[in-house]
């Protein structure tokens, strides 16, 4: 097979500019304006109690995530990270998942900051926004990651700032008592109020996981960090951050909220309940927040998967033509610049199937990524390759990892009882797992000699 030489990526970050990143790349400002919306609509009043459990789900699933990225720092993330503990195998499946989640990922972005312009300026496309917007998040991606750093952080701030508006807002003028909010939940299916049931909350909770997760794309930036085995910590940092952030201004409105039934029925919660307590003002400020958060989103994941397709030219997964050019670093920007526009380039095609079926696709990678890492974060531990000395190693071993394997098995019978959006999700994710397999076995595994990756941990922590 041929060998692929990939330049070094530069080690220019400290913790302050990766957490910026990722916070930028999981996004609070759209999870809860977003997927806050859909989780209001669901669990009324339970909302809070709901991001405060996905929240705690979300903590308990990373522990294992941060202890294999602590020990295995590379820009594969977590393909490279299940692949070195599991075997290439199962490392090559997690980038399968990974493949389809990355431009689904990133044209969803897209897509909702066409969808927001378009409501302040009627007049523009919202398709020719979203391709627009990734045009130009696609030129500040290819910068150095330092000045994207910058950049991202401060539409990161722009972002917090919408989220910390609508918190006082519901802050200043509490309706209900917290103690109905946390012990008697209410629902309003048809705007009538009932009280919250059990699988409805269970639905919000796993809905709320996903809005809180995505604190692990910290790993994908480890080989440009000065000191790359610290990135498990700060993994750990970044969920409580999250988790924080986004519990805080959903409690805001769920406290502040005075006509519960026709704010959380409404098709835009957040939008209703500014009506309700701003000026239109405040509430078109909120809506460039929301255009912010989603922004940055876009540029943070650009940034993100192009070191992820780097990593798959240098561990040879392509073609040898393919795979020169993936791993091709920008002269003055350092940035694996090839790879970062390919990423674009397919988000460039996602937008065109519509929002509906990206969710569609979105829905059901998280299962299989947590099932792989809690077992590797198992097999890598009982082997001695993760968690050694200088590294980060999850408490209470090997119990969060049960519980998480646990939480993904419910979560996966969850979403296959939603017919509309979960069945489907898992359905392709899935197809991807077993044209995954196949591509190893007949692929990689024929090119002269078993296909092995390339990365390893000596390599990313030098």
């Amino acid at each position: 097979m041929t060998n692929v030489t990939a330049p070094p990526l530069q080690r220019v970050l400290g913790p302050i500019g990766v957490t910026m990143l990722t916070l930028s790349v999981l996004s609070p400002g759209a999870s809860v304006l977003v997927a806050g919306a859909d989780i209001l609509h669901q669990a009324g009043t339970g909302a809070a109690l709901a991001f405060l459990l996905g929240g705690l789900l979300t903590l308990i699933f990373t522990f294992a995530q941060a202890e294999l990225g602590s020990s295995f720092p590379l820009a594969g993330g977590d393909y490279a990270t299940i692949g070195n503990t599991l075997g290439p195998r199962a490392g090559f499946v997690q980038f399968g998942v990974n493949l389809l989640q990355t431009p689904v990922f990133i044209a969803v972005s897209a897509t909702g900051v066409g969808l927001y312009l378009h409501v302040l300026a009627p007049g523009l496309p919202a398709l020719g926004i979203a391709l627009a917007a990734l045009a130009l998040a696609a030129a500040i991606a290819l910068l150095n990651i330092r000045t994207g750093a910058l950049l991202t952080g401060t539409f990161l701030v722009v972002e917090l700032g919408a989220l910390a508006l609508i918190a006082l807002l519901g802050f200043m003028h509490p309706v209900q008592s917290l103690g109905a909010v946390f012990t008697a939940p209410l629902a309003f299916a048809g705007g009538a109020p009932t009280h919250l049931t059990l699988a409805g909350m269970g639905l919000a909770v796993a809905a709320a996981s996903w809005a809180t997760s995505g604190a692990g794309q910290a790993i994908y930036f480890s080989e440009e960090m000065h000191a790359p085995a610290s990135v498990g910590r700060l993994v750990i940092a970044i969920v409580m951050m999250t988790i924080l952030f986004e519990f805080v201004p959903v409690l805001g409105i769920v406290i502040g909220t005075e006509h519960l039934p026709s704010v959380f029925s409404s098709d835009a919660p957040f939008t209703a309940f500014l009506a309700e307590r701003a000026s239109p003002l405040i509430a078109t400020l909120v809506t460039i927040g929301v255009i912010a958060a989603l922004f940055n989103a876009l540029v943070s994941g650009i940034t993100c998967y192009g070191r992820f397709l780097y990593s798959s030219g240098r561990d040879r997964i392509w073609s040898a033509p393919i795979n020169r050019a993936l791993v091709r670093i920008h002269a003055r920007f350092g940035s694996p610049w090839i790879a970062t526009l390919v990423v674009a380039l397919s988000a460039v095609a996602c937008c065109f199937l519509g929002l509906s079926r990206l969710i569609v696709l979105a829905s059901g990678c998280g299962i299989a990524q947590w099932v792989l890492l809690n077992m590797a974060g198992i097999v890598g531990r009982r082997r001695g390759l993760t968690g050694g000395p200088g590294t980060y190693r999850a408490p209470l071993f090997p119990l969060t990892h049960i519980i998480s394997l646990i939480g993904a098995a419910t979560l996966a019978i969850i979403a296959w009882q939603d017919v509309a959006s979960g069945r489907p999700g898992v359905i392709a994710v899935a197809t991807v797992i077993l044209l995954s397999l196949l591509y190893h076995r007949f692929v990689l595994d024929r090119r002269g000699a078993r296909w092995t990756m390339v990365s390893a941990a000596a390599d990313a922590t030098a």
